[in-house]
């Protein structure tokens, strides 16, 4: 008999209301009460993201099947399950289709609640919904998968409470710093069911390499968990409910995805889903891709959760990276060599790098010839637009750092940042548009710091005699952009479609003048009788007034140029 069904029991962490409490829900009471939480909240935002794309993996698979009032689109079949059985082959139903389906789209926007529908589909699927049992176990597989005639070793590997849980991701021979729970009588290894639901969603996209078990004895390409390898990108609403909708991309700008089933991971058995993987047939719907695994996993339906946790893992073949374009949360690399060449592969966010320096790469439309492609929820975003109401959008940006270890790929860190903007101003795409100019304004401070203030950097390394002292000047850099992270994010948020362009671009560059001006004028001020006698350079003294002047004359230009 199964225990703990996460579509009765409480383990989906949200926040309430505005002071930052939160509480664990089901998924029942997720898309019951969607409206009334701000925002999902568990225990990191690597975790939120996981979760989110599980709850909109159900969204993707019922409203693929049923409208926003429970009825079935009339082009497939739809069997007691509430599973679709056929496809769509005619090119002109593929177009009436993405039609209703835009229609739904814009029904349940409007109407701010869930229908029964979604409650039904769970109802006719709640046995694979079990975090423990012995034969559909959530995002699991049964023990006769890991029987040793069907893995490379006599037993899978396993993975510890402290490792799975991210707050502390401690192995078994390095102890963690500043762990959130303390060492005595195991209790970094004590998981609660709600958060051995959480973490396990969780490690099936952020996995990395480090353990050795695979299917078999023929030696394949493992996955490291497919949310470990891209630049997770998603839109963030007044409310859990705008969030889910923001993000439901039930028609994607090409309707790529609209002739095949939405086949979440639950609707397959653990046999089927391992031979799926070994097989030659690629992801074609995004509720596969959203519950896709890197591991088979196995815990043992009988665990107690008051004892030390732990399961048993078996890698999983990696999924094709190339033009993987179904995905929508993602940003893009143009390969222009290696083994990926003239191909886009998924492109992680930088440690450390404001979200706003990669603004192009997430809201610049494709352009094939200058190899750039941004995540298909920004598409999303211009479809939806002309029909919602103006808005303040918050663009959410989540990856995970690896140890730089090719042969481990172990996740070491979290990179979590957001932006807000107007939506009308993300949407101006036109060449006189508002995304352009932002895109410049973008580009113009970037351009300035890391050009402009990099060369005086340079020059003050020299004059110092420093010798090729990178760490000076990239951290004097990384200090400038800090100082502007604050004052650029004001003024994107403060941004409205009725706003001059130029006066607000003029008024950024001030903004931008003033802060590096300040910061290089820290530099004069703290300059030493050396800086001041300098250095000779190509016939020519080079002193720190010198290189100030130069610097000052080529920030002064740059700015007037482009003001």
């Amino acid at each position: 008999m199964g225990r703990f069904n996460l579509i009765d029991e409480p383990w989906v962490s949200v926040m309430i209301n505005d002071k930052g409490e939160t509480k664990e829900v089901s998924l029942s009471e997720v898309f019951q009460n969607a409206k009334q939480y701000k925002a999902l909240a568990g225990d990191s935002p690597t975790q939120d993201f996981a979760v989110l794309r599980v709850l909109l993996a159900i969204l993707h698979t019922v409203f693929s099947r049923f409208d926003a009032r429970g009825n079935t689109y009339g082009y497939f079949e739809v069997d007691e399950q509430l599973k679709q059985t056929t496809v769509i082959e005619d090119e002109d139903e593929v177009e009436e289709y993405a039609e209703e389906l835009y229609n739904t789209w814009i029904e349940l926007w409007e109407k701010k609640q869930f229908p029964p529908i979604i409650q039904d589909y769970l109802k006719q699927w709640h046995e694979h919904f079990y975090l423990f049992d012995e034969k559909y176990p959530f995002f699991q597989v049964t023990e006769k998968m890991m029987k040793p005639e069907n893995i490379s070793k006599t037993k899978p590997s396993s993975v510890s409470g402290k490792n799975i849980n991210r707050l502390i991701s401690e192995s078994g021979n390095k102890a963690a710093l500043f762990s959130p729970k303390y060492e005595a009588k195991k209790n970094k290894e004590l998981l609660t069911a709600p958060e051995i639901a959480r973490w396990l969603i969780t490690f099936q996209g952020y996995s990395g390499l480090s353990d050795k078990v695979i299917f078999g004895d023929k030696k394949y390409k493992s996955s490291k968990g497919w949310l470990f390898d891209i630049g997770g990108t998603y839109l963030e609403g007044k409310n859990l409910y705008e969030t889910l909708l923001l993000n439901l991309v039930l028609v994607d700008s090409q309707q790529k995805q609209l002739k095949d089933i939405q086949k979440p991971f639950w609707e397959y058995s653990d046999e089927e889903l391992i031979q799926w993987y070994f097989s030659e047939r690629n992801i074609d719907n995004i509720s596969e891709l959203y519950t896709n695994w890197s591991r088979a996993i196995y815990i043992n339906p009988e665990f107690d959760v008051s004892k030390p946790f732990e399961f048993n893992i078996v890698k999983l073949p990696d999924i094709a990276h190339q033009n993987q374009f179904i995905e929508p949360m993602t940003t893009w690399r143009f390969n222009e060599s290696g083994e990926n060449k003239n191909t886009y592969t998924p492109r992680k966010h930088q440690i450390n790098q404001s979200m706003w320096r990669s603004f192009g790469l997430i809201t610049s439309p494709h352009s094939e010839e200058g190899g750039q492609r941004r995540p298909g929820i920004m598409d999303w975003l211009d479809i939806i637009d002309e029909t919602i109401e103006e808005f303040e959008v918050k663009i959410q940006a989540v990856s995970m750092q690896d140890d730089g270890n090719a042969t481990s790929w172990v996740p070491v860190n979290e990179i979590h940042d957001s932006l807000k903007i107007n939506d009308l101003v993300l949407t101006d795409v036109a060449q006189a548009g508002w995304l352009p100019r932002v895109n410049e304004a973008v580009e113009t401070t970037k351009t300035v710091i890391g050009y402009t203030y990099r060369i005086f950097m340079e020059d003050i390394r020299d004059i110092r005699q420093l010798s090729s002292n990178h760490q000076f000047v990239n951290r004097n850099v990384e200090e400038l952009y800090y100082a502007v992270d604050l004052p650029f994010r004001n003024w994107l948020s403060s941004l409205q479609p009725s706003d001059s362009k130029a006066e607000q671009i003029f008024k950024w560059h001030a903004t931008l003048k003033k802060i590096v001006n300040q910061q290089a004028e820290k530099v004069l001020e703290n300059a030493t009788y050396r800086d001041y006698v300098g250095i000779e350079s190509d016939g020519e003294v080079k002193n720190i007034i010198t290189s100030y002047n130069r610097f000052k004359y080529y920030l002064n230009n740059k700015l007037e140029e482009e003001g």
